[in-house]
């Protein structure tokens, strides 16, 4: 576990050299205030408050660019690092939850077996590759700090509940602490940090059922969850009833409406499941906009089967609980991992960071299984080289996808090539070669051709986006090829009607520009 972060750092390396991507520019490139040149509180504090929310997050964007500037090599240089402590912060959570079933619960195991399956489990979730954008994509350290918190909050109500009977003061005292203090911290780096208490009360039901040996324990641990976790999720339904029309507006700039999000996400959570425990190079990327909207329940008919195959699940996490609690901890956790980001909120519909913390769910009940099926003993050596294999594996994909994030135009034109009806992937690719026609880089007729091609699919594949439209305009005008009236009349057209996902400032400045010019 010492070596841990030598390890992630190896196979991330080749990622270190990438540069910023997608909505890094909007939240730390473009943000002046995140620009800190000293150390005085009042350049902290602007840097904190650059944009509305998450200010533990972007006070430390602001502290990367104190030390070494807009550099992403050091951006994502800390965000390894954040990783590693997580990584390891994982294995104290792991640890303690075996060591308390398996010794003190079950009494049929012992302490080292917890701890190598505790540190199977962390090496393998700190080398998947659906995490890969957490470390690399530099915006998500956003993610990666709150589930930081998250994790600590985890830790310190495991060992309050270990102690509960015992010392009930500083039992009390750390598993308040897991919320009035860790919570906070992760909520204001990301919100999604708002699911701890979920997930303690999955701890609880899962690892320790909320026995206790007296009676005004058990109370107290029913208060706590009342007061955490039950009257902040009324509240919170209340509120969105109340406001459901600030919900409904969020989409108003999307291509898919509520209904369709909520029966489209059935679909992506199995999506979510393949990619940990199925993954290939293919499934990954930056964008995954190519996804499929359900519309009804049988438009595509997979959504009906996605839906009663999550609700199985649900059911048997539940009959678990009590013969197969890893199992039903694991089911419960990842479910719980998707309740805010992947329901009603108006958000893109996939992105791999979501599984950060989720993934742990998947990957506890597969290596403890791994580790433990059957026979206590038998076939030892086997099962640790299927853990090791596993952990090779997961290791490798990462590697490469590290190497594919060492260069933007590699990670560009490899996300387009697996997601060929990715509007975003297209438009990222028609930039790489609009950039080459630019820079004189290249063949110009080739680079035309190319460019035009991709932003073209872009704009046949979204009907609220003119990415690709003003892609083309540009680099007609940058290369002295015409401008085709038909771009013109469909931009317009959309500008006059459409919801629309993103218009840059500076495109139509350009255009404008062309105009005054004559």
């Amino acid at each position: 576990m010492v070596l841990l972060p030598a390890f992630i750092l190896l196979i991330y390396f080749p990622g270190l050299g990438g540069g910023f991507v997608f909505d890094d520019f909007s939240n730390i490139l473009l943000l002046p205030d995140v620009a800190m040149n000293d150390w005085s509180w009042s350049s902290l504090k602007s840097a904190a408050l650059s944009m509305q929310g998450r200010p533990i997050a972007r006070a430390s964007f602001g502290l990367n660019h104190l030390v070494s500037g807009f550099s992403p090599y050091y951006f994502k240089m800390v965000n390894i690092a954040i990783h590693s402590i997580n990584a390891l912060l994982l294995f104290v959570v792991i640890r303690l939850l075996l060591i308390h079933l398996l010794v003190v619960r079950f009494s049929s195991g012992n302490e080292s077996r917890a701890i190598i399956i505790a540190a199977a489990i962390s090496l393998a979730w700190a080398l998947h590759p659906v995490n890969l954008t957490n470390v690399l994509y530099s915006v998500q350290r956003m993610n990666s700090l709150s589930a930081l918190f998250v994790l600590a909050g985890m830790i310190s109500y495991i060992k309050g509940r270990c102690i509960l009977d015992a010392m009930p003061t500083r039992g009390w005292l750390l598993i308040y602490a897991s919320v009035l203090l860790f919570l906070p911290l992760g909520w204001f780096s990301k919100e999604n940090a708002g699911l701890l208490p979920l997930f303690l009360l999955v701890i609880e039901l899962t690892f320790f059922r909320f026995a206790t040996t007296q009676k005004r324990q058990r109370i107290g641990l029913y208060l706590f969850y009342t007061f955490f976790l039950a009257l902040p999720a009324l509240l919170a339904l209340i509120y969105i009833f109340q406001f459901a029309g600030n919900f409904h507006g969020g989409y108003s700039n999307r291509h898919f409406t509520l209904a369709e999000r909520l029966l489209t996400e059935p679909r992506v959570i199995w999506l979510y499941i393949r990619m940990i425990l199925l993954p290939a190079p293919s499934v990954f990327g930056l964008f995954h906009d190519d996804i499929s909207i359900s519309t009804t329940l049988t438009n595509p008919v997979t959504t009906l089967v996605a839906l009663i195959g999550l609700a199985g699940l649900f059911v048997v996490a539940l009959a678990s609980i009590n013969r197969a609690p890893i199992l039903a901890f694991g089911l419960l956790f990842f479910l719980a991992g998707h309740l805010m980001e992947s329901t009603f909120i108006p958000l893109e519909l996939v992105f791999e960071h979501r599984n950060y913390l989720p993934s742990i769910g998947l990957l506890l009940p597969l290596f403890y299984y791994l580790a433990c099926a059957g026979e206590a003993g038998k076939y030892k050596k086997s099962r640790l080289a299927l853990m090791s294999l596993f952990i090779l594996l997961f290791a490798l994909q990462t590697h490469f996808r590290a190497w594919q994030w060492s260069d933007n135009v590699r990670l560009y034109l490899t996300d387009v090539q697996y997601h060929p009806n990715s509007a975003r992937a297209n438009y990222e690719a028609g930039k790489v070669y609009g950039q080459r026609l630019e820079s004189g880089q290249g063949d110009p007729q080739i680079n035309y051709r190319e460019a035009i091609t991709y932003f073209e699919r872009n704009t046949n594949l979204r009907s609220n986006t003119t990415s690709g439209l003003f892609g083309s305009i540009l680099a007609s005008i940058d290369s002295g090829h015409k401008i085709q009236a038909v771009w013109i009349d469909e931009l317009e057209y959309r500008l006059n009607t459409q919801p629309l996902e993103q218009v840059n400032l500076l495109w139509l400045e350009k255009m404008n520009n062309c105009v005054v010019r004559g």
